[in-house]
Parts: C-alpha cells; structure tokens; sequence
C-alpha cells in the first residue's frame, strides 16, 4: 500500500514531538543557534564549579534539543524513504547532527586538563555539580589515560571518515558489486542468487535448491578471497592502531572498556559457552533426525524444524498475545504498555517507501515510538515483543532520570527485548492446543539458542584470535583466514555436520567483523534475558523487583553493575550455565512432543 492507504491508527503519532513541520523548523533553527554559540562557552568552563555545572546543563539540554530534531526527521524518513520533505528533513538533521558534533569535540578534551583534585574542589564548592552531573563527569575522567591533547583528537577526528574505509568497501563490495549468478528454485526456474535471498533459499525444503544456493554463493566470495583479506586485515590494523595511539594494550580493551568490559570476562564468556558444546551437538543430532537425513550438511542447519502449517495472527490478536504474555510484571507495566499501544506508539503494516525490518526509537522526552513491518506471521509476533521489551525500558529509563543519564548502553539493550521475546514464547506455548504450533515455537526457540549463543560466541572467538594473530605479527592472508575459520567449525560442529569446504569462506559474508568486537553481545543479550525469565518463571523472590531495577537504571550505572541489579552476574559463569540449561531443556521438549504425538 501507498503511505497515505495505511489507516491513521496504524500509524504512529509523531505530533507530540512536533505538531507540524513548522514546528520541527523552528527548533531547528533554535538548536542551529545554540550549537553555534556553544564552543565560546565551554572556553570559560574551567573557572569555577557554578560555570562548569552550567555548560553542563546546556550541553545536556542543546544535545536532547537536537535528538528531538533528529529523531523526528528520522521517523518521517523511515514511515516512507520516498517522500521528498522527509528526506529533506533527514538531510538537515543529518547536517545538523554533524554541526553538533564538531562543536562539541573539545569538550572533554579540555575537562580532562584539569587535575582530579580541582574537579573535586570545584564539587564541595558547588555540590549541585556533583549531584547533578557527578556520574556524568566520572565517566569522563575515567577515559583520561586514553584521551589526546585537543591537537592530537582533532587530527583523530579528521581521520575518522579515513578509518571507516575498509568497512564502507566491504559494504559497497558486498551489497553492489558482487554478483553470484543464478540458481534453480523449487519450480525448475532459472533466478538471480544475491547476498539478501540467499538466505530464503537456505530454507527451502528442496535440498537440490539449498546445496545450489550455498555453492553459487561461496564460489564467488572465494573470487575474491584476498580482496576481503585485504579489508579485513587493514580494519584490525586501523583498529590495533587506534588502540595503540590511546594507550591500550590490545584493539579488544580498547573496544571492551566503555562498557567496563575486561578481556578476562570477554573471554570467560567464550570459554563458558564453548564448555557447552554437548548441547548444541545434541541440538543437531535432533535437527538431523527430525529432517529424515542420513547426514546433514551446511546448507542443511538453516531448514526449520518443524515444516507444519503455521498460524496467522492479525495485529489485534499479537497485540492481545504479548501484553497476556508480559502480565507477569503486573499491572503497570501492561497498562502503560497498552496505553502506548492506544497512543499510537507503533507504525504498524509495511508500506511503499517503508523502511525494511522493525525498530524501537525516539528520545528522552518523546514516545518510545516502534516500526513494525507486520504481515501476521509468528515472527512478527515475537518482533512487537521484542520491540515493546526497547520501548518499555526506554519509558522506564526516562520517566526515573534525568536528561543526562536518560539512555542505556547497547550493551545492556538487547535484555529487555530478549525477554519478552522469551516470555512471549513460553506463553503460547503454556497456551496452546495444536501441536505443530507448539513445536514450531520450540523450534524457533532452539534457533534462536543455537544462532544467537553459540554462532555469535564463534564469531567472537574468530575474532578475538585474528586480532591477536595480527598483534603477533602474523600476516592476515586469505589462507590463513580460511584455515581458522574451517577449524573453529569443526569445533562448534563437533562432527555432526559434513562440514563443506566452502564453509571456511562464510568469514568473507560476515559484516560485523567490521564493528570492532560486536557480536558477543547478541549472547550477552540472550544469555542475560534467559537467567532472568528463569528467575521470573520460577517465582524466585525479589525476581520481579531487580529487574524493575534495572529497566530504571539508565546510565547511572556502568553495563556490567546495571545487569548485577537485575541478578545477573557476567563476571561468573552462572548465567552462562543457566542459558545452556534453558537450551537443553527446550531440546528435551521438543524430543517428548515430536516423539509422542498424542502427548
């Protein structure tokens, strides 16, 4: 449907943020004025405590008048790519992001000149400083031995579009210039293979199609194996060079320590999981049986379990399904949810322009808005949990703080949602009569445990062993590469899966190798959300109030304290034990109800 077919209560309401695009116009220009004078304050910043919690202040409430800019911009952008005043507006706030940016660079630069004993001085005599912006300030200090001289940062900032080169031509590589040629689909017909329906074809029940796909596929990234080397390889340079120049010793502290993440727990997690790989091995002993192989191979792992027909909901029916699924949090959490729901906190069905996927957005003083794209499938179901989960902690991390600690690390961000999506599952399937759903939702359980645990922990152990590999001086080549990723499968696969030799090339297609030390925090996520549905489910006493806890903190607390809030330790292996047992039990699940229809 066009944009303006779409009925307006499916659509989210962005008149709170700004009444009309006059409006947004005019605060535009009001924030265009204060970035403008910005950087002559922060020359007097240093004087006294009075001036510093003063620019503080206006730091913090120039920054939230910009993000309300952005942010509606953003959302008019994102209902409908093709409207010419969104993407006007998306241009100017873009431009405007990039003004704040510059004027605010030397801000920390020039508070770190000064001494800790002068920042002290500066709260005793000004205690609201400290009151107000104390955890604010901290984090700050905390980063002076890795923080330049403002000639130094600058001439790092300058050098910022220069670093991000490798990932912006594996980028343009991979989503423009790579062609792989056709394969057959399932009706004998000759297609187009490309990056993005590759993995349509991995789940077509035609093996013939899926052996095809992933042929085709990794015949033509293995073409261009010391191409992707090469970016590779000058991405963990620019990585180990920046970590270098801050006075890390390694590119992973360099990327773990905003989150007060230590190379010790980063590698504690992928030692825990890794511990764990008799489950995930019976995870696809399962998977091999329930599809009727006598082996199973590669582009076999990617077929559903269960092949049953699957229900379609529409939005009422998800609506009615994830705020029954949440009542366990009690009364207030379900009433402010539905009464966000009722306020048009969600863009609901795709439309023409739309961008793709779903996200929870907004900012400190607007709606936590959602995009949804819902065609009624299950999955869209769980997608409208899992965003509800951001919203709900967004509105609680803004309505407990204020301005400056009104936001979350990402860190911690994937808890929420991942717990109302697991949540979500556990109450359909307490709730349901049909046995090829209940199995469907076991099943997609179980993927989820095995793409979102275990591959993202490979991931992260591919990567932390090519930086370290790097660092030791050994030369990034495309052999070599191939070499550790085809070792790492056969670990993770234990023997159950005919590893194809085309495997050891899946490193090439894999763009979060180009975020700096990402992907363990999908397993934080899940892992974290697991242990506290455990506690939740089982009533645990005070389950129920730590998590509330935590969905209030904000940034007041650093990533690894706020989750200790919520009951989960990462500096242990208990939660990691926890999520493992989760998954196990889910397998025993599956094996009772397929094996015993009647059950």
């Amino acid at each position: 449907m066009l944009r303006n077919e779409i009925a307006e209560k499916d659509t989210w309401d962005l008149t709170p943020l700004f009444a009309d695009v006059a409006s947004w116009e005019q605060a535009y220009s009001d924030a265009e004025s204060g970035i403008a004078a910005f950087p002559e304050k922060m020359q007097t910043m240093l004087t006294s405590g009075k001036v510093l919690y003063h620019v503080c202040k206006e730091l913090v409430a120039l920054s939230e008048e910009l993000d309300r800019v952005y942010t509606y911009a953003h959302l008019r952008f994102s209902e409908d790519t093709t409207n010419n005043e969104a993407r006007q507006l998306m241009g100017k706030a873009q431009n405007l992001l990039t003004a704040f940016s510059e004027a605010i660079a030397p801000f920390d630069t020039i508070l770190l000149t000064l001494e800790q004993e002068t920042l002290d001085g500066f709260f005793r005599d000004f205690p609201a400083l400290e009151t107000e912006y104390g955890i604010m300030l901290r984090n700050t200090f905390r980063m002076k031995p890795h923080t330049l001289t403002q000639a130094e940062e600058q001439l790092m900032a300058a050098f910022s579009k220069e670093r991000a080169t490798a990932e912006e031509t594996y980028e343009s590589l991979t989503s423009s210039d790579l062609k792989f040629g056709t394969i057959r689909d399932e009706k004998g017909e000759e297609v187009e293979l490309t990056d993005t329906n590759y993995a349509m074809y991995m789940r077509s029940s035609d093996r013939k199609v899926r052996k095809a796909a992933f042929q085709t596929l990794y015949k033509t990234y293995g073409q261009f194996g010391n191409t992707f080397a090469s970016l590779y390889a000058g991405q963990i340079e620019a990585e180990k060079v920046c970590a270098k120049v801050r006075h890390f010793d390694s590119a992973l502290s360099a990327s773990l320590f905003p989150d007060h993440m230590t190379p010790e727990i980063y590698n504690n997690i992928i030692d825990s999981i890794s511990g764990h790989l008799d489950v995930l091995f019976r995870y696809y002993r399962l998977k091999r049986k329930v599809l009727g192989l006598d082996e199973m191979h590669m582009y076999d792992i990617y077929l559903p379990l269960n092949q049953g027909e699957k229900r379609h909901f529409t939005y009422e029916e998800a609506v009615d399904e994830v705020l029954a699924a949440v009542s366990v949090f009690g009364q207030e959490y379900v009433d402010i949810l539905k009464a966000g729901y009722d306020r048009r906190w969600v863009d609901v069905y795709p439309n023409t322009g739309k961008v793709g996927g779903a996200f929870s957005g907004g900012c400190a003083t607007s709606e936590p808005y959602i995009l949804l794209n819902f065609q009624g499938l299950d999955e869209d179901v769980s997608t409208l949990a899992h965003e509800s989960g951001h919203s709900m902690h967004s509105y609680f991390t803004r309505h407990n703080n204020p301005l400056q600690y009104a936001d979350y690390r990402i860190f911690v961000a994937e808890v929420p949602s991942t717990v109302n999506e697991l949540l979500l599952a556990y109450y359909r399937l307490e709730h349901s009569d049909d046995r090829d759903e209940k199995l469907g939702i076991l099943g997609n359980l179980l993927d989820l445990y095995k793409s979102t645990i275990y591959r993202q922990i490979m991931f992260a152990e591919f990567e932390r062993d090519t930086h370290a590999m790097s660092e030791q001086g050994e030369v990034l080549t495309a052999e070599l590469l191939c070499e550790h990723y085809y070792a790492l499968n056969e670990k993770y696969f234990g023997g159950e899966v005919v590893l194809d030799e085309e495997i050891a090339r899946e490193w090439m297609r894999v763009p979060h190798f180009y975020y700096n030390f990402y992907v363990y925090k999908y397993a934080i996520g899940l892992t974290a959300a697991s242990h506290i549905v455990k506690r939740i489910r089982k009533g645990e006493p005070g389950a129920l109030d730590s998590y509330f806890a935590f969905l209030k903190l904000g940034s007041t607390k650093n990533p690894i304290e706020s989750l200790k809030v919520a009951g989960v330790d990462m500096t242990s292996t208990e939660v990691f034990d926890s999520a493992v047992e989760m998954f196990g039990d889910l397998i025993t699940e599956f094996e009772k109800l397929y094996e015993n229809p009647e059950a």
